[in-house]
């Protein structure tokens, strides 16, 4: 498969995405106020979306979840192409990288990640958003001193949020974001941000344009690479259609996908303020939706570990948590351990070690719970058991001798 150039690589894959469902007409998404990923500052600015159902989180049973936690005291850090103050958004902060003007939105990209976490509609309605502004947009213009997406820019956009975690102490970081290219240097960074114990959630990547349905069907021979979701300690997420359409038009197979959500029909606001409906299978708005979970178990469980909220949301799929491929990568290169169900993570009672492992039952051997001895069997010709037996049938035998002669004796 002919892979994309860094800088098109999400681009790409958002184009891909951006196929209107079966069962979906081009009409109703565009009655429906479409989220829309150019749509920045300066924009006509549409009417809202009147949409009231959300699918894409009725299938995760967030509103349940909510119930019980709203993502309060919990700190997001978004690394995208920056974010707008929407109602309802509570930014605490932000930074942009070198080279990236912190002053300017070119792109909705990041509105709408964070929107999905945090906004009113959002995942996590309470929890706090960190924008870090690492690009400008898909397809900038270096002339303008506009920025690419890339994977130096992913890299030092994690390393601002490792500078920054003493004084922000941040929860969760999500990068609704990939490039195909490998980079030490990104590896490097994922590795240091993962060993801040803060759960690193990334986008397990979308099907380029021109490839849908291509035949790249997901087995250890043709596993996509995609960064940094494949890096370990990143929580890789996919996305997935609704009904029981192909998932190879929307996302790409990876063996490292740990879990999987849906968006179509989930809702967020764009950069002009307008909120709107997603009409988009895509990986980037699946994990913004994780992560607004895990902002929901960090509120629930805020002793706990990153490995041991990961295995919660694992446990806990409409999967099942099947994750037996090999070296422990998912068996379903689509869904991973299954589709993220909040409600059950929040409410089943699991209890996973702190390096993420779940315990399940396993037969113990202890002396004080060990079933009593079974009964000694007789051995019939052991010598002293066999004299006394013997005895005994004899004396037997002649006492009913006996009492047979008895009647011809008195003759």
């Amino acid at each position: 498969m002919r892979r994309p150039p860094v800088r098109t690589a999400l681009a790409a894959g958002l184009l891909a995405a951006s196929v209107v469902p079966l069962g979906a007409s081009p009409a109703a998404a565009d009655h429906d106020a479409p989220c829309l990923e150019s749509e920045g500052p300066g924009s006509e600015r549409l009417a809202d979306t009147h949409a009231k159902d959300n699918p894409a989180l009725e299938r995760m049973h967030v509103e349940q979840a909510q119930e019980l936690a709203t993502g309060r005291g919990v700190k997001v850090a978004v690394i995208d192409s920056g974010m707008v103050g929407v109602e309802g958004l509570d930014i605490a902060g932000g930074v942009a990288i070198e080279g990236v003007n912190p002053g300017t939105r070119l792109s909705g990209h990041g509105t709408i990640v964070a929107g999905l976490i945090a906004g009113p509609r959002g995942v996590a309605p309470d929890a706090q958003v960190f924008d870090v502004k690492v690009y400008d947009t898909d397809d900038a213009d270096s002339t303008q001193g506009e920025r690419e997406l890339s994977s130096a820019g992913i890299a030092a956009g994690i390393d601002a949020v490792v500078r920054a975690q003493p004084q922000q102490q941040f929860d969760i970081v999500n990068i609704s974001l990939a490039v195909r290219e490998p980079d030490p240097e990104l590896e490097a960074a994922v590795a240091r941000l993962v060993d801040l114990d803060v759960v690193v959630v990334a986008a397990a990547g979308n099907a380029p344009a021109e490839t849908p349905g291509s035949g790249f069907e997901g087995t250890p021979d043709n596993d996509a690479d995609v960064f940094p979701a494949d890096y370990p300690g990143v929580l890789a997420v996919s996305a997935t259609p609704p009904f029981d359409e192909n998932p190879s038009t929307y996302v790409l197979p990876n063996l490292d996908t740990d879990v999987a959500a849906p968006t179509l029909g989930a809702i967020s606001a764009n950069a002009t303020g307008q909120v709107c409906v997603l009409d988009q299978v895509a990986t980037s708005w699946a994990s913004a939706e994780v992560s607004g979970v895990m902002a929901l178990l960090k509120q629930r469980f805020p002793r706990e570990t990153a490995p041991q909220l990961v295995a919660r949301l694992q446990a806990t799929t409409e999967g099942a948590g099947a994750l037996d491929g090999p070296d422990g990568t998912a068996a379903n290169p689509w869904t991973g351990a299954g589709v993220v169900q909040a409600h059950d993570a929040l409410t089943r009672e699991i209890k996973p070690g702190r390096q993420g492992k779940v315990e399940t039952t396993v037969q113990e051997v202890r002396a004080d719970a060990q079933a009593p001895p079974a009964p000694e069997r007789i051995d019939l010709f052991g010598t002293p058991r066999a004299i006394l037996l013997w005895s005994g049938l004899v004396a037997g035998s002649l006492l009913a001798l006996a009492f047979m002669l008895r009647p011809l004796l008195r003759r």
